[in-house]
Parts: structure tokens; C-alpha cells; sequence
């Protein structure tokens, strides 16, 4: 096996960007994990990450309380859906 270590220098915009797309990876994850936790004590059933929380993304990025999520690249939103599981 072989390793590469790639180092970035982003400039300040570039920066914020990633700060901001790692933010909405967080609260993706963050939230996936919530929904897990509330329908599984309130109805004692299991929700696929994969399956069920990767529909429920495309519904809330077209919300208007979580429209703002379509800003951000959502390979790695769905990404942070699939690593739930």
C-alpha cells in the first residue's frame, strides 16, 4: 500500500468554502443521526441511512428552512448520509 500526502494552500474565498461545505457535511450528519435517534423511540423502527435519509436530503433541500443546503456539493452530503451506517 501506498500513501501520497497532498498539501493545499486554498486562498481566503476558497477557504470559507470549504469551512462553510464542511459545516453542511456536519450538520448533515448531525441530522441524519437526530432523525435516527427520534424514530426509533418514538415508533421502535430503524431507518436506512442509505436508503430513507438520502430521499429525505432532496426533500429538505427543497425546504425553505434547509434550502440553503443547495449551495453546497451534494456528493458529499449524500456522502455523510452513507456514513451513518
Amino acid at each position: 500500500m501506498k500513501a501520497i500526502k497532498v498539501r493545499i494552500y486554498p486562498t481566503k474565498s476558497q477557504a470559507i468554502f470549504l469551512n462553510q461545505q464542511f459545516g453542511a457535511v456536519r450538520f448533515i450528519y448531525n441530522k441524519g443521526i437526530a432523525i435516527i435517534q427520534n424514530r426509533y423511540r418514538c415508533r421502535h423502527q430503524s431507518l436506512s441511512p442509505k436508503k430513507d435519509l438520502k430521499k429525505l436530503l432532496a426533500v429538505a433541500k427543497r425546504s425553505r428552512k434547509y434550502s440553503w443546503l443547495s449551495l453546497y456539493d451534494s456528493t458529499s452530503l449524500q456522502q455523510s448520509c452513507i456514513n451513518l451506517n
